[in-house]
């Protein structure tokens, strides 16, 4: 593995393992046990990762994602006005015409131009047929949500659960609102994390409005994000292209030779950092090492700048494997990401981001050398 030959930066980590467990969820809690919350110490805290203790989790999200107010006395009525919004939207943006056109055919009211074969903009049963669709597409990236979690599927069928119907009216209802971007796939893989933190709180009073709760911090996160499903914007200074194009100077100034030899085995940074940037490193880790890294990502005021740093780790801590690998191999070794201690990640892309002396060091080819073990493991698969 790497390591910083220059002046190492702040360790996140080895100062939260010096602190007991439950010393460090004192500090969580004290941490909110003001008339106006710091923002800065929740998000220095959360940086050093939640401890999942008492709700801490889904509370520290909803306030570094701007749905909690600083003003903790503001809670209460800033929660009842979202979740009755939420519910009011729930009722109002899913029409059903049907209902409505058998009532009319025995009034003289009835509405001739509105049938369902009409084409109008203004027609309900238009705008019935295009929602059909929308949830239609909704649903079958949903079923591929986490698939291996029972919190989302039962039994042997898949998307059969109760939380897996609420993340589908979430996704159909940011689709209603925002149809611009309407729903594109990758939307429910964002979701996922933070609905399974909201609906997993042992607090009833919060678990019990996971749906309305995950729909407003999942908005506020895709609109940092959103320019990343604007398929229009992906050649653009704001697409997504920008940013691999971000990670691969990143990627050039902190390891210039392992850049080198991407670049002569043709590797291209779009090949396995699209899905990574895109959604947010959620298909490429355990949901535990994804919540672990969403503490960092959220608390961080630069947390999308902070991502791509992240992803610069994660090929750096595969560096070896990549030196020696063909195409076809080092492609397999990054799309299949092997590593999943998420700390560790995390430390060298704090080092990467804050410590300006970071050098790898240099790597001689060995002919003797034994391959390393998880290269032998992507291999052999």
């Amino acid at each position: 593995s790497t390591q910083s030959t220059g002046a190492e930066s702040k360790d996140h980590y080895n100062s939260r393992k010096r602190v007991p467990f439950n010393e460090r969820v004192k500090h969580f809690q004290e941490a909110l046990h003001k008339t106006v919350l710091d923002i800065k110490e929740i998000r220095r805290l959360s940086s050093e990762g939640i401890p999942e203790a008492s709700g801490l989790r889904a509370l520290y999200w909803k306030i570094l994602l701007g749905y909690l107010p600083l003003k903790v006395a503001e809670w209460d009525k800033e929660l009842n006005y979202r979740r009755n919004l939420y519910n009011d939207w729930c009722t109002e943006l899913v029409t059903n015409p049907r209902k409505k056109y058998e009532e009319e055919q025995n009034t003289e009211e009835k509405d001739v131009n509105d049938h369902p074969l009409s084409q109008s903009q203004d027609s309900q049963w238009n705008a019935y047929f295009k929602d059909v669709q929308t949830l239609a597409e909704i649903e079958k990236d949903v079923r591929r949500t986490f698939p291996h979690l029972h919190f989302f599927n039962s039994d042997s069928e898949t998307g059969d659960t109760k939380h897996c119907e609420a993340v589908k009216r979430i996704l159909f209802i940011y689709a209603k609102l925002n149809p611009g971007i309407h729903y594109v796939q990758g939307m429910n893989e964002v979701l996922g994390p933070i609905y399974y933190t909201f609906a997993t709180d042992p607090a009833k009073s919060f678990c019990e409005h996971a749906e309305a709760d995950g729909f407003f911090c999942f908005t506020s996160l895709m609109s940092e994000i959103m320019n990343n499903f604007c398929k229009t914007l992906d050649k653009s200074n704001y697409g997504v292209l920008r940013q691999i194009e971000e990670l691969d100077n990143i990627l050039k100034k902190k390891d210039i030779q392992l850049w080198n030899c991407l670049k002569e085995k043709k590797i291209d940074p779009a090949y396995y950092s699209f899905r990574w940037i895109t959604c947010l490193l959620s298909q490429d880790f355990e949901m535990p090492e994804i919540l672990r890294c969403w503490d960092s990502l959220f608390s961080d005021p630069n947390r999308f700048s902070f991502l791509l740093y992240v992803c610069c780790a994660m090929v750096i801590l595969v560096r070896d494997e990549l030196f020696e690998g063909n195409f076809a191999q080092n492609l397999k070794l990054l799309q299949s990401y092997p590593l999943q201690d998420m700390d560790r990640i995390l430390n060298l892309a704090y080092q990467l981001k804050d410590n300006p002396r970071y050098s790898p060091p240099t790597w001689l080819p060995k002919e003797t050398k034994p391959k390393s073990p998880i290269f032998s493991k992507i291999i052999d698969h």
